[in-house]
């Protein structure tokens, strides 16, 4: 499971997420997505899609790793994991049996600061996907044995994480940027975490996070409103609100990471403190990120893999998180061409603060515009789309407004969001044999 393996495109999946509305032709007409509450505090979203025969449909939990203490971790992703092994009135086995005979498909993630339960099924079999997305949440059984098996199945995840550099380097990037941070924590905790925790731990976890009030359920496809909110209120009847510790506020840190490994390449991130999700910022850092890393055009695969043939893999991206943001460059190559790979990216770095062509910015404009479009032929995406639009912004924002901003995008702006990002405190992650690793780290 890649948690951390984030190109360019996932800049963009960011700025889509704030798109809920269908364009019809070349029309940007507003057709949004339905948002309710129910009486117990759970916000239910849906966006209808008459053509489809399908629907995808999930509950996201404003809960991630974030959320966990520092004798929590790994929590937020082991409850992940149990949910599916069993709850009061299914067993794990007719838990994927169910959804797998009609057809279906299901399945969980957990980031930083979310965690998501969801499915794709047929039109007609809603109720079903419903019924078991919100029986995994509220009443896992957490048996003593299935939660022996599942200690073992993390640890092999970690330790695949942990023997795949071009993952791992991402983890050691995020863990450098917030030391001592909440956000700089393995979303799936050490192998010493996992062995120590009981069912009990688990289910403590879900009845002081999981209120009702952290949590959306959000579907797109062919489907109506008013009958899912029927569905959610009475699947949902005995979910409750209650008060849940407010996280602090993440700070970005920067620094230097390095880890010694017999590799081939070294895989190094070097990069900045980013901006949150509520920035007005957001938009140019991603123009910038294509601009910078994004695709074959862009000036870093150009000067570094095209031009000098130092990399296989070359790609800029950005995060956004509540209170901070990350902006990285991602390179993997041999030990002993890691400085000069640094050099290129910093004179990159320097010249996009003063130069820009306009055929560049209207480039990668098209790009976050096309991004856009293309999502919304998903229903998945746009699923997704408008329970992190909730989460995030507490509401679902039309089409057209994003498409502005975009359009709003100038040289100088984008020039000042360049200057501001690269003031901030690099940070510098590699893994690899590290033969020159401590003159590299001057570069922080």
């Amino acid at each position: 499971m890649k948690f951390f393996l984030i190109c360019w495109t996932v800049s963009l999946k960011a700025v889509c997420a704030f798109a809920t509305i269908s364009p019809r032709g070349n029309d940007w007409s507003d057709n949004l997505a339905s948002l309710e509450h129910l009486d117990s505090g759970i916000a239910v979203a849906t966006d209808t899609i008459d053509s489809f025969e399908t629907v995808s449909l999930g509950l996201f939990v404003n809960i991630g790793s974030v959320n966990e203490s520092a004798e929590q971790n790994g929590l937020s992703h082991f409850l992940e994991h149990m949910a599916f092994k069993g709850t009061t009135t299914r067993t794990a086995l007719q838990i994927s049996y169910a959804i797998e005979s009609v057809g279906g498909y299901i399945n969980a993630y957990t980031g930083k600061e979310i965690t998501a339960f969801h499915a794709k099924v047929l039109k007609e079999n809603v109720k079903l996907a419903l019924d078991i997305i919100t029986d995994i949440v509220q009443n896992s059984v957490f048996d003593k044995q299935e939660f022996i098996k599942e200690q073992g199945v993390i640890i092999q995840e970690i330790r695949q994480l942990n023997d795949t550099p071009d993952d791992y380097v991402f983890d050691m990037f995020q863990a450098q940027c917030y030391e001592s941070e909440r956000l700089g924590t393995q979303i799936l905790g050490s192998e010493d975490d996992i062995l120590k925790y009981k069912p009990q731990d688990l289910d403590t976890y879900l009845k002081t996070k999981y209120s009702t009030d952290k949590i959306i359920l959000a579907a797109s496809g062919k489907i109506e409103h008013n009958a899912f909110m029927d569905l959610a209120n009475n699947f949902t009847a005995g979910m409750k609100k209650f008060a849940v510790d407010p996280v602090e506020k993440q700070c970005y840190k920067g620094g230097f990471s390095f880890k010694q490994k017999a590799l081939e390449q070294t895989h190094l991130i070097f990069g900045f403190e980013g901006v949150s999700h509520s920035s007005d910022d957001k938009f140019a850092l991603s123009v910038l990120s294509a601009i910078l890393g994004g695709g074959m055009s862009s000036r870093l695969f150009q000067e570094i893999r095209e031009k000098r043939g130092l990399v296989y893999s070359v790609f800029s991206f950005c995060s956004n998180y509540r209170d901070s943001g990350t902006f990285g460059v991602y390179a993997a190559c041999d030990d002993s061409k890691v400085e000069e790979v640094l050099k290129i990216s910093l004179a990159e770095f320097e010249k996009i603060q003063r130069d820009i062509k306009e055929t560049e910015l209207n480039k990668a404009k098209m790009q976050l515009r096309a991004s856009l479009l293309m999502g919304l032929e998903s229903s998945s995406t746009r699923m997704e789309r408008i329970a992190n639009q909730y989460i995030n912004h507490g509401s679902i924002i039309p089409l057209k407004e994003i498409v502005s901003k975009i359009d709003a995008i100038s040289i100088e702006s984008l020039k000042l969001v360049a200057q501001k990002i690269f003031a901030s405190k690099p940070t510098l992650a590699l893994i690899g044999k590290g033969r020159c690793a401590e003159k590299l780290n001057e570069y922080v």
